[in-house]
């Protein structure tokens, strides 16, 4: 780092070979986030370099890649299969949720007004408010049901 301190093109292109430690290199990163002035000589550093070396065997290299990911990843862990993909429809909280946007919009709507007790013409007995309100639910959600 440079008396201004700001790090230098030099350090930050030692810093792009990985010839730094890495807590100095956590306290590069953080300058270059916190500080703009850093960024200048970052970018003049990476210009410096110019292209990146070719590889010899790309392929041999892009499978080395691939094998140690596939290394990296638990092996108890299975891809989901088609049917597995759409579990959280039968999770209760997704059921919590829908009950409660068909409640909004039902408020919203006014269909509780037309449905309540006070509404009921002279002749029309039929049940309680709640048998009627638990009827309709539940033939409502019926439709909505997969099909086994």
């Amino acid at each position: 780092m440079n008396k201004s301190g700001v790090y230098t093109v030099q350090e930050w292109s030692d810093y792009i070979e990985g010839r730094i430690p890495p807590s100095q290199s956590l306290l590069m990163e953080q300058a270059l986030m916190e500080k703009p002035d850093e960024m200048h000589n970052y970018v003049e550093a990476l210009n410096v370099h110019g292209e990146l070396p070719s590889l010899n065997d790309p392929t041999g290299f892009a499978d080395s890649i691939m094998h140690q990911i596939n290394q990296m990843q638990p092996s108890n862990v299975r891809p989901l299969s088609r049917s597995h993909r759409y579990r959280w429809v039968e999770h209760k909280v997704f059921h919590y949720a829908v009950a409660a946007c068909l409640t909004l919009i039902f408020l919203s709507s006014g269909v509780f007004d037309k449905v309540a007790p006070y509404h009921l013409q002279d002749g029309e007995h039929g049940g309680s408010f709640t048998e009627k309100w638990t009827e309709a639910a539940t033939s409502w959600l019926d439709n909505f049901k997969p099909k086994p």
